[in-house]
């Protein structure tokens, strides 16, 4: 009987080699305290029912390193809402947001390693999502390019349950088993930008070792012209979910607005892919997110896709307008009409 001895690939970084040009070291902060009083959100508040009054608080301490060769970030967070821990708080609730190394292997090819945020684009596939309290950061190694206004990055992520694994087996955190991604974006010139990703993430069937393969392919033109601006996508899915049904979604947006001084107006629409309510096929027609990026950062900020008024299988429309005004400090004001993309009777019920 052959015997296969587990073959490691170990890398060191040391941090004594760094001899490079003026390197700069700096520390900064990030406080963020949102106050929500919450009557509708989610989902519509029973008459019986009391509204809630939350405050939650983020404080990130960022460490950042800059040389001629070498980047680092350590940047640590503590988020939670007001009495979410005991007053003598022994949960240990403090956590590493970000930590990550980047080689700029010279001015066009650079290639970082670790914890890290990531967002593109209009942000409706990847996203940091610093909105809310938490964030997002994603362990991956990415390698990007960048000369003559063309971006080029090529991710690749890999999750396991914890370290101390010695066979493979079934991942059981609600994420993405593995991921790869093809980012681009070229800037034609100061008016015109056009932003593609080509995205493949596989999801594990929970208590096996399955993995199955889900594709989303996009296209995301942003144009702006004597103050006006179109900001414009589609995506498209295709595959099998993670317990291997077949899967084909897509999104399609049309937003545009107009800035003159501090005023700025617009009015956009989104179609999200669902099923119609006759469908009883085992085929998803939603559309599946990394992160949930989309409730909360195009729907109004009231995450209705997430409550009972519309269920993600359904699919949602959206015709929104918005008002912005000022500079320094700024007041907005946002209507949505939000409907099921898929209604029993196949017609648009506005809410």
């Amino acid at each position: 009987m052959k015997k296969i001895s587990l073959l490691s690939l170990l890398v060191y970084l040391t941090l004594g080699v760094f001899a490079q040009i003026k390197p700069e070291l700096s520390l900064s902060g990030n406080f963020v305290n949102i106050s929500e009083f919450r009557q509708g959100y989610k989902t519509i508040l029973a008459a019986d029912a009391d509204p809630a009054f939350v405050i939650s608080q983020r404080s990130r301490l960022i460490l950042d390193y800059k040389s001629e060769k070498f980047d680092f970030r350590f940047s640590v967070q503590d988020a939670r809402a007001w009495g979410e821990t005991y007053i003598i708080n022994s949960s240990k609730a403090v956590l590493m947001h970000e930590a990550w190394m980047r080689y700029n292997l010279n001015r066009d090819f650079n290639f970082t390693i670790g914890r890290q945020a990531i967002k593109y684009g209009d942000e409706r596939i990847f996203s940091d999502r610093n909105w809310s309290i938490y964030g997002a950061a994603h362990d991956a190694g990415i390698f990007r390019y960048n000369r003559n206004k063309l971006e080029l990055d090529f991710g690749y992520a890999l999750n396991s349950a914890n370290s101390g694994i010695l066979e493979n087996t079934a991942y059981s955190i609600n994420n993405y088993q593995s991921m790869s991604w093809l980012w681009a974006s070229k800037e034609f010139s100061s008016d015109i930008k056009i932003n593609f990703i080509n995205l493949m993430a596989f999801y594990q069937k929970p208590g096996t070792l399955t993995n199955y393969g889900l594709n989303t392919l996009g296209i995301n033109p942003v144009i702006k012209k004597f103050g006006f601006g179109f900001d414009g996508a589609a995506y498209f899915q295709f595959g099998k979910n993670k317990n291997g049904n077949h899967h084909q979604a897509h999104i399609y947006t049309a937003n545009l607005d107009y800035s003159i001084q501090f005023l700025e107006v617009g009015a956009g629409y989104d179609h999200y892919s669902g099923k119609k309510y006759s469908d009883l096929s085992a085929k998803d027609k939603h559309f599946v997110q990394i992160m949930e990026t989309i409730p909360h950062g195009f729907l109004g900020f009231m995450d209705f896709d997430k409550g009972s008024q519309f269920k993600s299988p359904y699919g949602i429309s959206d015709l929104n307008f918005y008002l912005k005004y000022g500079k320094k400090t700024t007041f907005a004001a946002y209507y949505h009409a939000l409907a099921y993309a898929e209604e029993r009777n196949q017609q648009k019920d506005w809410k």
